[in-house]
């Protein structure tokens, strides 16, 4: 096997310096004279070649069968980069979502405290965001924080709403009575 290898190593070197030859005009010469002496013995060896790559296959399947293995790792690896950036984004998202779905119920229901963030918490295991909760491997103390820090935002934006409405009342209060 390693006769072999080192055959097709020299036969490499071989055909590397054929075709630097061959790009080089000066060394054309050298180039006619590599592929004279590389024929000779094609016709004298046609049995010695047939019993040398007869050997040789078992070895040149091997390397296929590496080089193969070699592309489908490189591609699979390519394909985990970019496809398992979009999962994580697709599951974030689908979390997040889900835990402002949970707290406008909870808002809606008029909820506050644990009966606000058990509303949340349900939501987001149950209905929403199952898969998004299992990838991220969240345990109830992520959850819960993240369920709070959602419960502050979506109050304190139907507060803000609630003062943009009440100030756009006012502005047409104002201007009905001038």
């Amino acid at each position: 096997m390693m006769l072999f290898f080192l055959l097709a190593l020299v036969a490499l070197a071989a055909f590397a310096l054929f075709l630097w030859t061959l790009r080089t005009p000066r060394v054309w010469p050298l180039a006619m004279m590599m592929l004279a002496v590389g024929a000779m013995p094609w016709r004298a060896s046609a049995a010695a070649l047939d019993t040398f790559l007869t050997a040789a296959t078992p070895g040149l399947l091997e390397l296929i069968g590496l080089v193969i293995a070699a592309i489908i790792a490189w591609g699979t690896k390519k394909a985990r980069e970019k496809w398992g950036v979009e999962i994580e984004a697709r599951y974030r998202e689908a979390l997040q979502s889900a835990l402002m779905t949970g707290t406008r119920l909870a808002l809606a229901r008029q909820l506050t405290g644990s009966a606000a963030m058990q509303v949340i918490l349900e939501h987001v295991r149950d209905v929403g965001a199952p898969d998004a909760v299992r990838h991220f491997d969240l345990d109830a103390g992520t959850l819960t924080n993240l369920a709070e820090a959602k419960l502050e935002q979506g109050a304190t934006e139907k507060v803000k709403g609630n003062i943009d409405e009440l100030l756009k009342a006012i502005d047409r209060r104002a201007q009905r009575y001038g």
